[in-house]
């Protein structure tokens, strides 16, 4: 189970919000140069680089941050907020990132979404972000659609898909700690590999997802845990347990 440390980003800072909301806004560094370099120092193979003002805009705002990231440190880099064509698409690889992740575009238009696996394979990663009994949200969180995360990966796995990643926005930010029970009814049933994002507050819960990696967990994505709070994440700590040899996943593929 890989673990990836996640940096958003606005304005070019190193920021946080809570379960999406703008208004809880809280700056942690001003240089997220300095914080890749921590977290790779600490073992971290990924970063998950979200920019927030582009998830806003429709379009990335804060690209520059990749690029400088990749002439300090060798790590790779998951990319999303506001890729909503091919032509962004290319220009986040060319930036440095090795993976983009697809949203708000992928979830409107299935031809696209068909085209961009097709065109770039594992360099694309769709994301989903779900709330209350697992209603889909698009958008940067802001709106609300009238279909479930059940429902789109039934979809995802018909057009071939083989990974996604999946947020629970009532927890991300919170602090409060993952929905176990209502994240297995999501995994159980799936023949995809799951990253896991939204509510990972301590150790105990990078542990309790090593539990159930053989659902098809395929890493785990942390956030404000590393930043703050009273049970603060040690990244090397948990990059330890995700890696700690268990039973092989049952949705490992050859």
């Amino acid at each position: 189970m890989i673990v990836i440390p996640a940096i958003d980003l606005i304005s070019g800072a190193c920021v946080r919000l809570t379960k999406g909301k703008f208004n809880t806004l809280k700056k942690y560094y001003d240089n997220p140069v300095e914080v890749a370099e921590n977290w790779k120092r600490m073992g971290a193979e990924w970063l998950h680089i979200i920019d927030l003002d582009g998830a806003r805009k429709g379009k990335p705002e804060n690209l520059r941050v990749v690029s400088e990231i990749k002439e300090r440190i060798d790590i790779k880099i998951q990319y999303g907020g506001g890729i909503r064509s091919d032509t962004t698409i290319n220009k986040v690889l060319k930036e440095g990132a090795d993976r983009v992740i697809l949203g708000t575009r992928a979830l409107e238009d299935g031809e696209f979404l068909k085209n961009s696996l097709i065109n770039y394979k594992d360099k694309v990663i769709m994301s989903l972000d779900y709330g209350e009994g697992g209603i889909i949200f698009k958008d940067g969180w802001r709106k609300k659609t009238g279909i479930t995360i059940f429902e789109i990966i039934k979809n995802l796995e018909s057009l071939g898909v083989k990974e996604v990643i999946i947020t629970d926005i009532l927890r991300d930010g919170t602090l409060g700690g993952i929905n176990f029970d209502f994240l297995q009814k999501i995994i159980k049933d799936s023949e995809l590999k799951f990253i896991i994002a939204g509510g990972i507050s301590s150790i105990g819960d990078i542990i309790n997802l090593k539990k159930i990696e053989k659902y098809g967990i395929k890493g785990v994505i942390i956030g404000k845990a590393l930043y703050e709070g009273e049970n603060k994440i040690n990244l090397m700590e948990a990059i330890r347990i995700g890696k700690a040899n268990g039973k092989e996943s049952s949705k490992e593929r050859s």
